[in-house]
């Protein structure tokens, strides 16, 4: 047994190295590598992919997996090994059906697939992105059907993303969410204050210098880690961790939306401090991670939303703000600026949307997520039923593809399922940011101070250090001392927008 453990951890830490390799080639290419090294860029990840799955399926840790989880060798781990070795033992049961030249076959076509999809998206061109979007999903089904033939397709992506959750069970959240939000967005448009509203800041000029500055003081009052971080210039912000004391994040700017670049910094600054903050004793081992997607985006969102877009921040922040683009703010004052950056419109880009309509984009890519794994809706005919959901939920229309269909990198990764999330990190940072308001002392006094030493620490306790020990669900019970629910979200929203919007 010893011999089993020793060589299990050996291999464990071997795997987070390729991770690592593999993470750190991913964000280099959306970032630095030259562009026409894409073809060689696939064959270095696949060959690495390729060489983890190998390595992660080998009969030489199958063997050690089995000896370990036998109930008599399992009572002699410690919690971290035994949570360690049953979590490896679902994903590598899992892996093990996927045959590996199907493995490098799908590596391979990934980073061909995000290349076609960038370029399709800077010439509004779904047709170029076509083709392989339809390897993306051929090749996600066939993977589906390879691990569990029974289970719905979806159902299989979304345990990847959020272990445990189901079509059924989000629907039915989803409904609720759904049904809450448009009340909330009809009471809103009733008022005169939405009638009259007016977007003064896409008229106003904010420099790309400027905006990159103010990203990297967004950077460093979340994370107040130097030395362990960095960010860059890319088409879609993002975060890569590479190791546990190198973790990348990416933004980028719009020149008349300086929000944009601020709140994707913020949002990829909550996913890094979150990476930073899993307990050194996971370190190398499968644990040393979230315990789903859903989690890691309510970290992101917490800090987007409920710290960095709040009254309280912006009374400490504006001052600095109003001096940098001084040109374009000298005149306006805390309150008017605080109602633009809040305005609720109808966008139609999802990470250009209000706090209110950002779920309704969500809910909207679920749904097709789930008609094109029912064979429902085909590849070619997405554009169109893309455009009648904009149309029908938030009553807009898309000019173009990549305003439209084309305007998120995920389908380009294959990460059907990860879209869901979105919603119910949205949904766990509400519940999270209550609970944390009752538990720090002169809570909303720090943040007015910009003080956050006290909200990291909460967070770092309660949920960063414990990685992937616990699921998701349990996380929340544990901090919140209840499960999921829309509720906290909604209330917040009407909280905070009806007083916005009823002024």
């Amino acid at each position: 047994m010893k011999d089993s453990l020793s060589r299990f951890k050996q291999i464990e830490k071997e795997l987070t190295i390729l991770h690592g390799f593999m993470a750190l080639m991913s964000w280099d290419r959306a970032t630095l590598m030259p562009k026409n090294a894409i073809h060689q860029r696939a064959d270095q990840m696949a060959y690495l992919s390729l060489l983890a799955h190998q390595r992660k399926t080998s009969k030489e840790i199958l063997r050690c997996v089995d000896i370990l989880t036998k109930p008599a060798h399992l009572k002699q781990l410690s919690k971290i090994e035994r949570l360690s070795v049953l979590k490896f033992k679902k994903e590598i049961t899992k892996e093990r059906k996927l045959p590996a030249e199907h493995i490098e076959k799908f590596s391979k076509l990934i980073p061909e697939s995000e290349a076609a999809w960038e370029k399709a998206k800077a010439k509004s061109n779904f047709s170029i992105f076509r083709p392989y979007l339809e390897k993306c999903v051929q090749l996600s089904k066939q993977s589906a059907a390879y691990i569990d033939p029974k289970m719905h397709p979806y159902d299989v992506f979304l345990d990847d993303f959020e272990e445990g959750m189901t079509v059924v069970k989000l629907k039915k959240i989803f409904a609720e969410l759904k049904a809450g939000l448009i009340e909330i967005i009809t009471h809103i448009k009733k008022s005169n204050s939405f009638k009259r509203q007016k977007n003064v800041l896409k008229d106003l000029d904010f420099p790309i210098d400027d905006q990159d500055v103010i990203s990297e003081e967004v950077m460093d009052m979340i994370l107040e880690d130097e030395g362990r971080s960095v960010i860059a210039e890319s088409v879609h912000p993002f975060t890569d961790s590479i190791s546990a004391d190198d973790v990348r994040i990416t933004t980028a700017f719009r020149e008349k939306d300086p929000m944009f670049s601020f709140t994707s910094t913020a949002h990829e600054s909550g996913h890094a401090l979150y990476e930073l903050g899993f307990s050194r004793k996971l370190e190398n081992t499968i644990l040393f991670d979230a315990p789903s997607t859903g989690l890691h985006e309510s970290q992101s969102r917490f800090w987007e939303n409920h710290i960095f877009k709040s009254y309280d921040f912006w009374r400490f922040f504006y001052p600095h703000y109003q001096k940098v683009f001084g040109k374009a703010l000298s005149r306006m004052k805390l309150g008017d600026f605080f109602k633009q950056m809040n305005q609720v419109r109808e966008s139609k880009i999802r990470i250009e949307a209000d706090e209110v309509t950002y779920c309704l984009h969500v809910i909207i890519r679920f749904e097709l997520e789930v008609e094109l794994f029912e064979g429902s809706l085909k590849v070619k005919d997405l554009p169109k039923a893309w455009n009648q959901k904009y149309k029908e939920y938030l009553g807009v229309s898309p000019r173009n593809d990549s305003e439209g269909v084309l305007q998120d990198t995920h389908w380009s990764g294959a990460l059907f399922g990860y879209f869901p999330t979105y919603a119910l990190g949205t949904m766990y940072s509400a519940m999270i940011y209550n609970q944390m308001r009752k538990d720090i002392k002169g809570f909303d006094g720090r943040v007015r101070k910009g003080d956050f030493s006290a909200i990291r620490k909460w967070l770092k306790k309660n949920v960063h250090e414990i990685g992937s020990t616990m699921l998701a669900d349990d996380v929340i019970k544990r901090c919140c001392g209840r499960g999921l629910t829309a509720t906290d979200y909604l209330e917040y929203l009407k909280g905070k927008y009806y007083g916005i919007y009823d002024k």
